[in-house]
């Protein structure tokens, strides 16, 4: 049987590929941007709690769940977007970091808003955690 092409090989990652494309995510500004709203999120999240608002107060067990969960998505993007980048499939891995600054960006004005600061209605109407607070959260006569 003869091919009329060859097939290509599957990509061989070994860990030097891995660490130079490691270092790479280090100048990657989606991966910083995603590490600062990481940063962020955590620190709403735990400011949140000291505010009248809030639905639960200050509470051990929920910031170590909580700081666990933030960590291993951190740890993920850490360990396999350099595999991925190796792989010749950056945009993915990027794609993959952008989803999540969408998310915990998300969180953050969530948490934003139960700590009571003003928020567009359009912006609470559309999040259900505000959207469910009512008036509690802004102001019916708000210019916003």
């Amino acid at each position: 049987m003869m091919y009329m092409y060859a097939p290509t090989p599957a990509p061989h990652i070994g860990l030097m590929q891995w660490w130079i494309a490691a270092e790479k995510l280090v100048e990657n500004p989606w991966f910083t941007t995603f590490l600062l709203v990481i940063i962020v999120d955590l620190a709403t999240g735990f400011l949140k709690g000291f505010f009248k608002g809030a639905d639960e107060k200050v509470n051990s067990t929920t910031g170590r769940q909580g700081l666990i969960k933030h960590t291993v998505i951190a740890g993920i993007a850490v360990i396999f977007y350099p595999l991925v980048d190796c792989w010749g499939l950056a945009n993915f891995a990027n794609g993959f970091l952008m989803f999540f600054i969408g998310q915990y960006g998300i969180s953050i004005v969530e948490n934003l808003g139960i700590m009571g600061i003003p928020l567009p209605n359009w912006l609470t109407g559309n999040l259900e955690k505000l959207a469910n607070r009512g008036g509690r959260v802004n102001d019916k006569n708000s210019k916003y």
